[in-house]
């Protein structure tokens, strides 16, 4: 049985945990309608328990007019990895609002990766943050705020189909949760989509 991740207040409590290999099947099953993903390159080592880890090669036609990597390029890699980390937990999540800080430029032919760590769970409300590396060079810092998305009617749960485009949660209307309520713990070694290719 997975241990609880979250502490009554809804923050992370076990900094130390290793999801290398690992993806969550509500991952996969994300990952294989992800076209975005796809026409990136963005390929997903792990992405169980709150954490995700994701890598891009920047490729020619990623560079922009100052031979660096198009900043919105590296968000996308950022936040696809905030969507496989939160996503991990089985309800369907969205970005609501996100920051990126680039500390560095990435060139052609970086490998870069990124790692995500959700930090607080707090009712539907989520916050996670994700780092980009050159190797040991921090490219960008990027902190997302997900939210669930609300079933047709209204009350979220595991395995419902979400209402396209509605968000949950109000601010100022938020409870505490040990963790996520449906939360997918069943995650599954391997490839991140096992025989999905690329444009089917």
């Amino acid at each position: 049985m997975t241990p609880d991740l979250f502490t009554s207040d809804g923050h992370r409590d076990d900094a130390g945990r290793v999801t290398d290999g690992r993806v969550a099947k509500s991952v996969r099953r994300m990952l294989s309608e992800d076209r975005t993903r796809e026409l990136l390159g963005i390929r997903v080592d792990s992405a169980a328990d709150g954490r995700a880890r994701a890598r891009m090669r920047v490729r020619p036609d990623m560079v922009n007019g100052h031979a660096i990597v198009h900043g919105g390029l590296v968000f996308a890699l950022a936040d696809t990895t905030f969507a496989c980390a939160v996503n991990s937990f089985g309800p369907p999540v969205v970005t609501a609002s996100a920051d990126i800080a680039f500390r560095r430029p990435g060139h052609l032919d970086d490998d870069l990766i990124a790692e995500a760590v959700t930090r607080s769970w707090q009712g539907r409300s989520v916050i996670c943050e994700v780092t980009v590396r050159r190797g040991d060079d921090v490219i960008a810092e990027f902190s997302g705020r997900g939210v669930r998305l609300v079933p047709a009617d209204g009350n979220p749960s595991a395995g419902r189909e979400p209402v396209p485009g509605s968000l949950s949660g109000r601010a100022g209307h938020e409870e505490h949760r040990v963790r996520p309520a449906g939360a997918d713990t069943g995650a599954v070694d391997g490839p991140a989509v096992p025989g999905h290719e690329p444009g089917h």
